[in-house]
């Protein structure tokens, strides 16, 4: 009788570790409110992406092109910009040579103007999706002394489109939206994302 009711007893613990396991499963671990995206932010949110394969017009995290991954980081922040390359380099303000900030928009000449984008993230390094290493990277920017980059070498322009009006994700712990199921009937659940073109 003794190890029946011990058995039981058991079986009971571990059924009620499975639905409380469940239950946090399903809680959303984040929630996207309305917000400023600053550059931080931004780099955050890419670097979520690090070393995912590299394919021409590739748009999502199954793969990325250099533009197809900066369009998708934006669009995670509540941002909506254009497909292409030389569509984002439209985009923003050119900030002062050499003020480089988290967040910039960095265009390269690849032959025929703007050929490749990448995300300054600080310290002399981008972040983008390189067609030679065939995945997203880190890569220093210009490099040291005589020794200077591709990427140093031929930056074409910069363009700083942050801080902006988007959304960013606040852990549930921290508000009421825990209790808050995900899906469309989410009132924090963001609208289109704004455009900044």
């Amino acid at each position: 009788m003794a190890h029946r009711l011990l058995g039981t007893g058991a079986a009971l613990c571990i059924a009620a570790s499975a639905a409380a396991a469940q239950r946090a499963a399903a809680a959303p671990s984040s929630a996207a409110v309305d917000g400023i995206v600053d550059g931080a932010t931004l780099v955050e949110t890419a670097r979520r992406y690090l070393g995912v394969r590299y394919v021409l017009g590739g748009t999502t995290p199954h793969a990325f092109d250099c533009s197809g991954f900066v369009r998708y980081v934006f669009q995670q922040n509540g941002l909506a910009i254009p497909r292409t390359a030389h569509e984002q380099s439209g985009l923003g303000t050119a900030p002062a040579p050499g003020d480089l900030q988290p967040g910039d928009l960095l265009f390269f000449y690849g032959g025929e103007g703007a050929q490749h984008i990448a995300i300054y993230i600080g310290n002399d390094s981008i972040i983008h999706a390189s067609s030679t290493s065939k995945r997203v990277k880190v890569d220093p920017l210009a490099g040291r002394g005589t020794k200077r980059s591709w990427f140093g070498q031929r930056l074409i322009a910069v363009r700083r489109l942050l801080p902006a009006q988007g959304t960013v994700r606040i852990p549930a712990s921290l508000g009421f939206w825990a209790a808050v199921p995900a899906g469309a009937d989410d009132p924090l659940a963001p609208a289109e994302p704004p455009s900044l073109f």
